[in-house]
């Protein structure tokens, strides 16, 4: 597990895990866990929110849905001031983040190559 961030316009947006044990995304998938929110010298924990999606691949490709947040290791986190449970996700600004960071991230970081497979997501 390796912390990874994703900037928007130069700035940072969220710092991410991802988790997954080699060799098994088809039978057990994933988890993405995002911390987002402001950063910076001046931004505490308070200002920033875990959110966790649970990845799959099927079939018909990769899949995401947000779960609750509190029962992610992310959410232990120093740098989360609150963890969101999936209902109060849903629907929400934080969502259309969340899935946006996690397309980013999919697309961008080789590191996380293997919960593709041979597919690729365009950004």
């Amino acid at each position: 597990m390796r912390l990874g961030v994703a900037y928007v316009e130069g700035s940072c947006r969220a710092a991410y895990y991802v988790h997954w044990t080699l060799g098994h995304i088809p039978d057990r998938g994933a988890n993405i866990d995002l911390i987002i929110g402001e950063w910076g010298p001046q931004a505490g924990s308070e200002s920033r929110s875990a959110v966790s999606l649970a990845y799959r691949l099927l079939e018909s490709g990769p899949s995401v849905m947000v779960i609750d947040a509190n029962a992610r290791p992310a959410s232990r986190s120093p740098l989360v001031g609150r963890a969101l449970r999936r209902d109060e996700v849903i629907g929400t600004s934080s969502a259309q983040d969340a899935f946006a960071i996690a397309d980013a991230v999919l697309a961008q970081d080789e590191r996380v190559a293997e919960l593709l497979g041979d597919r690729r997501i365009e950004t």
